[in-house]
């Protein structure tokens, strides 16, 4: 899907081009670089909005296989299952409407702010500044999308969360849930790392880097969005079962003190497992989806470093 969005996007502009611009302004000479930046601009818009085509398709399989393997640890009736299994699988056109409307807004808003019209087009073709306030919109719409999505799916997780079965000190059943939060977290940082691409031919880095920061957050939310209710679920089961141990261990140590052998001898396994119990996660995360996320995190750093290199090498050839 990605190739053939990006392919398409590709063809759409080359024709345009092909029937409407002169193409001697394509030629090197006085006006290059800037068609040029304009045209490198515009295909990194095209490539961001293929993305973000393929990664809400992509992001449905996902979502479906880590659905399915929680039903072993959700405590819930067929019917109950039923309907989440349907508001997974269908978003639905007027709940994506909003988002999408909103979406448009704010890239026509970011248009402005980024003064596309204040462009010199002295020379040359005029359909550069077109496709940038047809693109921008558009993938602002698709991202508006995006963010409604994952946090619909959120919201599920987080309801199928409330209701698992939780053993405390094995989270290995709720492997799901943190592995969900990592793959919505990879799709944002893979769109933020070629968004990134952006920086090198834009006459607003400030307003694009801001962009940047954002999607950036929306990737760190994402992770931990999907396991904010069965981290609470976690969080109280250990509560209960420290408070009945609690009680327990004072009522052997007051056994303890009066002598009674029988009612004290309990005592050190109950410290045992109150140490045990204390230092269980809360969260469904170990240590290598911990790992995981840190390398996920390099993805668009290292892409923002790549594109400041670019910029750099881009100024000190083409003065």
């Amino acid at each position: 899907m990605f190739c053939g969005v990006a392919l398409a996007v590709a063809a759409l502009y080359l024709a345009s081009a092909g029937l409407f611009a002169d193409l001697s302004v394509f030629r090197y000479g006085s006006g290059r670089p800037g068609i040029v930046r304009l045209a490198r601009f515009n295909a990194a818009l095209g490539l961001v909005f293929a993305y973000l085509c393929a990664s809400l398709c992509l992001g449905q399989s996902w979502v479906r296989r880590d659905f399915h393997e929680l039903r072993g640890v959700v405590e819930a009736s067929a019917e109950d299952w039923a309907a989440w299994a349907d508001q997974m699988r269908a978003p639905g056109a007027l709940g994506l409407m909003r988002p999408a409307l909103l979406g448009a807004l704010a890239g026509a808003v970011i248009d402005f702010i980024g003064g596309r019209s204040t462009y010199d087009t002295t020379g040359i073709w005029q359909g550069h500044i077109v496709w940038i306030w047809i693109l921008n919109p558009v993938l602002f719409t698709m991202m508006g999308m995006q963010v409604w999505v994952s946090a619909r799916r959120a919201r599920i997780y987080q309801e199928l969360g409330r209701r698992a079965r939780v053993q405390l000190g094995d989270i290995a059943p709720l492997a799901p849930f943190a592995r969900a939060g990592l793959r919505l977290a990879l799709l944002w940082f893979v769109g933020t790392s070629l968004a990134s691409l952006l920086l090198v031919d834009t006459d607003a880095p400030v307003l694009v880097a801001s962009i940047l920061v954002v999607t950036t957050a929306i990737a760190v939310v994402s992770l931990l969005a999907p396991s904010r209710g069965v981290h609470e679920r976690l969080r109280e089961v250990k509560r209960q079962e420290l408070g009945w141990l609690r009680a327990e261990i004072a009522r052997a140590s007051a056994a303890l003190r009066h002598g009674d052998v029988p009612g004290a001898a309990q005592l050190p396994a109950l410290l045992a497992w109150e140490t045990r119990v204390a230092a269980a996660p809360e969260c469904p995360f170990d240590t290598s989806t911990w790992l995981r996320f840190a390398l996920f995190l390099l993805v668009p750093l290292g892409s923002w470093l790549g594109s400041a290199f670019a910029e750099r090498m881009l100024d000190a050839f083409l003065p």
